[in-house]
């Protein structure tokens, strides 16, 4: 039985790996940065005075490594919006301590203990955040982050456009090598067909993006 579950448990990190291209850590545009921590990528913009994160990467560690490697400095981060709670997205929070943190208020269910990720698996409770809801504009250093709750991932999984051209989609979706939306692994969305959903109702935000910013297959510029 013990092999039959590792077997089983290879299967399934092989397909999930075979799934994920993250792009390597790199300038995009003027303001915009990708960096990649393993299997995943989060993205940087900076501002006036100062950088917006979107995600963090899977620890603290490599999310410091990935900004050196741009000239960032972590002290330089004022604000993280995070596209969900999930360890491989919220990891490197810790490095940001003076950061004010950003997640739906359909998320919070999952750091509270109110909803397992999995089984009995929780997500790991954040020491402050603030909540934002579907459709609130934030704006930060003349820069604004309109925010959209797409629930499927997980139930409060958000995307973000960023100044109106930028769209941080996190676990919402995927996008192939040719530049097709897909759905997010379905083995490892919460509600599967309620991400589906989730896509069909952003396909007129995601159009409008000139770039996509994904958190496991990269960033794709549609325009």
């Amino acid at each position: 039985m013990e092999y039959i579950i590792l077997g089983a448990a290879l299967i399934i990190l092989i397909f999930m790996f075979n799934a994920f291209r993250p792009s390597s850590t790199q300038k995009i545009t003027e303001n915009l940065y990708v960096i990649r921590c393993g299997i995943v990528n989060f993205y940087a913009f900076k501002t006036a005075n100062g950088v917006i994160l979107f995600d963090t990467g899977i620890n603290s560690k490599s999310a410091k490594r990935g900004l050196e490697k741009l000239g960032i400095s972590v002290e330089a981060v004022t604000n993280i919006f995070l596209t969900h709670t999930d360890y491989d997205h919220a990891g490197g929070i810790a490095a940001f301590p003076k950061a004010a943190v950003y997640i739906s208020k359909e998320e919070e269910q999952m750091i509270n203990g109110e909803t397992p990720r999995r089984g009995f698996i929780h997500n790991r409770h954040l020491p402050s955040y603030r909540t934002v809801e579907d459709g609130e504009t934030l704006i930060i250093d003349k820069t604004s982050v309109q925010v959209y709750i797409k629930p499927g991932h997980t139930p409060g999984s958000s995307a973000y456009m960023i100044d109106k051209h930028y769209l941080a989609t996190g676990d919402l979706l995927r996008v192939s090598t040719n530049g097709y939306i897909k759905p997010f692994l379905w083995l490892m969305n919460k509600n599967h067909k309620q991400d589906i959903q989730s896509i069909k109702e952003a396909q007129n935000i995601i159009c409008d993006a000139e770039y996509i910013l994904t958190g496991h297959t990269g960033f794709y510029k549609f325009k």
